[in-house]
């Protein structure tokens, strides 16, 4: 992914200046309107300018949560002031990268409490350190039993764990080391399967700790 930093953005300058609201802090800020939103953590401007969360990852569209993670971004930046900060321009996807906010408040806190996202970002921001361990603790969105699991709580007999937290993708059956620890995060992309057969058609192949 190509970085370069650019801070505080000013050169897609559109929307209106909070100055003339009288918004304390919020009174140097420029603002803006958002176009479409298009999963739980990208959206587009009314200049057509793409914007990516700086610090979470939300459910791809098809994956656990992600219709619900798009509706709560929408419902929270939908014809409202938007304030972006801007860390990096990612020259891959044309679009910029960085922290989002409205007149309520951090947009990446609010999506990571309400569980319908993950933290990806660095380890001073603590507001949302805080905010994902609250999900977390609570088993709120993406971390309850509907996206994280032991067990395959909807078809039982299907019990092969395809997990992608490593740079590779592993299953591992009931009779493999590691297997009672392994956590499947279908949120992640982690995956049950029946057989097998299923695993290694998808591109996983069998855990080193499996007979």
């Amino acid at each position: 992914m190509s970085k370069k930093k650019v801070g505080w953005k000013k050169s897609f300058v559109v929307g209106t200046v909070a100055a003339s609201l009288g918004l304390g802090f919020w009174a140097s800020k420029t603002f803006y309107e958002v176009k479409d939103v298009i999963d739980g953590d990208t959206f587009v401007t009314k200049e057509l300018q793409f914007i990516r969360l700086e610090s979470i990852d939300a459910p791809e569209l098809d994956g656990c949560l992600g219709k619900e993670a798009k509706n709560e971004l929408t419902k929270l930046i939908a014809n409202k002031k938007v304030f972006i900060k801007v860390v990096y321009t990612d020259a891959r996807y044309n679009r910029l990268v960085g922290s989002v906010y409205t007149l309520q408040g951090n947009v990446e806190e609010t999506m990571l409490r309400k569980g319908l996202a993950t933290f990806r970002g660095d380890k001073d921001r603590k507001e949302l350190l805080e905010a994902s361990a609250y999900a977390r603790n609570n088993n709120i969105g993406v971390n309850s039993a509907v996206c994280t699991q032991m067990e395959n709580l909807k078809n039982p007999k299907c019990n092969i764990k395809g997990n992608t937290t490593s740079e590779k993708k592993f299953y591992r059956l009931p009779n493999c080391g590691k297997y009672s620890n392994t956590k499947i995060q279908l949120h992640l992309g982690d995956k049950w399967f029946c057989t097998e057969k299923e695993a290694l058609a998808a591109g996983f192949t069998k855990s080193s700790d499996c007979p």
